[in-house]
């Protein structure tokens, strides 16, 4: 069985396993290698310490005993023609091997100041460290053994050894048990998120003791949800559009049979049957048009071609558009009673999204048939209003979704193609302007915007 050497739990052990050796690498070299200049150094600091003491306290013999016997030191005081003013032999063990003349040229050649150093003593196979200073007339001399740490420095090496074999395959074993706990939630939202590949919605990523990985499992949930929606959206989108396109070339096929059998020869018949099938083929190009417009929209593909232009002459030309509509009454109010307003848009999209707002009111326009278009003017922005008297909308939280079917009153029956407002909020919303909705059941809708 190969080992997958880039699995977080390998890579776990690896990289803990690789830190207690680490660690115990730097123990060994401070506590096996460095030790003996670390201990020099920590005696020679002790040593200027206890000498400095010394200096300051030579007139007590009392404390300078106390000090020798205490410290194991030799503590000699003597003076520039030889006189011995204090000796710690008599109270130490330890004889005095001292070179008196190189402690005093050493102290000459530091202009007067302490100095410290080591000497070896071969008759003993010792080594001392050797503080000297001069107060006055007065030579100091204090001085203690360097002990040997050889024997204690194999014996910290062996159990070093015994350690560090035992936090090897403690950190191993720990490793391993963190790693497995660390891993295992890891395991299962990969696993899930095969099931959620696979088109599998209703996977649910269970929470952990990691707030990273509940972060993880929280977005792949969301992601779930959304997918889940977006998969209803489409198989709803292609079911429509399906029908959409089915049903005016089913009316196609049937009225060219008919003039092929009945009506070729009557002009009058002949000319009806071509009208329905122009008008459900000019149908199925408004679909694939605004089909076609959406996509580039959501995708982000289409540029806008902003100019300044006056929206109130646009709003007239989209009135007159629906002319034909006798049994309608369109009623344009405008704010202030101005006769232009200049605003800076994309002139054709603008004017897309209006044709839309309008038609869909002339769509759902109540008994009075009657369509409002307020223009409200500020100093910084233009609101167009775009009203009706008919049934209202009961949810308008996703009227601007594609083929969205709130309520009866919005129900696709052979009005437009059910893109309209989607296309209008993908425009609206690559301009960065805003827009919405108002409705109330059995008063009517106002769908606005502002420039």
């Amino acid at each position: 069985m190969s080992i997958k050497i880039n699995s977080i739990k390998n890579k776990f052990i690896l990289y803990f396993s690789g830190f207690s050796i680490a660690i115990f690498a730097i123990l060994w070299i401070m506590q096996v290698v460095f030790i003996q200049a670390y201990y020099k150094n920590m005696l020679e600091s002790e040593l200027v310490k206890i000498g400095e003491n010394v200096t300051k306290n030579l007139n007590n013999t009392q404390l300078l005993d106390e000090i020798a016997f205490k410290n194991s030191m030799n503590i000699l005081a003597f003076s520039e023609n030889g006189n011995i003013e204090y000796s710690s032999a008599s109270s130490s063990d330890k004889p005095f091997y001292i070179d008196l003349q190189q402690a005093i040229k050493k102290i000459e050649n530091n202009n007067g100041k302490y100095t410290t150093y080591t000497i070896k003593i071969p008759r003993y196979k010792s080594e001392s460290i050797i503080y000297a200073n001069k107060i006055q007339d007065i030579y100091v001399i204090v001085s203690t053994n360097i002990e040997p740490i050889e024997a204690a420095t194999k014996v910290l090496s062996n159990q070093l050894i015994y350690i560090t074999i035992i936090v090897i395959i403690l950190s191993i074993i720990i490793s391993a048990y963190i790693s497995k706990k660390f891993v295992k939630p890891l395991t299962e939202i990969t696993t899930l998120s095969k099931e959620l590949g696979k088109g599998n919605y209703d996977v649910t990523f269970k929470q952990s003791e990691y707030e990273e990985i509940n972060n993880l499992a929280n977005a792949l949930n969301y992601s779930a949800t959304e997918l889940k929606k977006t998969d209803g959206l489409r198989k709803e989108l292609i079911a429509n559009v399906s029908h959409d396109i089915k049903t005016p070339l089913t009316v196609i096929k049937a009225y060219s049979e008919m003039i092929k059998d009945l009506s070729g020869d009557i002009k009058e018949k002949r000319d009806e049957h071509l009208s329905v099938i122009i008008d459900q083929a000019n149908l199925l190009t408004k679909l694939t048009d605004d089909m076609m417009d959406l996509s580039k929209l959501e995708t982000g593909t289409y540029e806008l071609n902003i100019e300044e232009y006056d929206i109130i002459a646009q709003v007239t030309n989209i009135l007159n558009s629906f002319g034909y509509l006798e049994d309608h009454k369109f009623i344009l109010s405008v704010e202030n009673n101005q006769t232009e307003c200049m605003i800076k848009a994309d002139k054709i999209k603008i004017n897309q999204v209006l044709y839309n707002l309008i038609s869909n009111a002339v769509n759902f326009v109540g008994i009075d048939k009657t369509v409002y278009v307020n223009i409200l003017i500020n100093s910084d922005r233009v609101r167009v209003e775009v009203k009706d008297n008919g049934k209202g909308i009961e949810d308008t939280t996703q009227i601007f979704e594609r083929y969205y079917k709130s309520n009866d009153k919005y129900r696709k029956s052979g009005y437009g193609t059910g893109l309209g407002l989607s296309i209008v909020k993908n425009i609206l919303e690559l301009h960065k302007f805003k827009y919405g909705v108002e409705s109330k059941v059995a008063i009517g809708t106002t769908f606005w915007l502002e420039i």
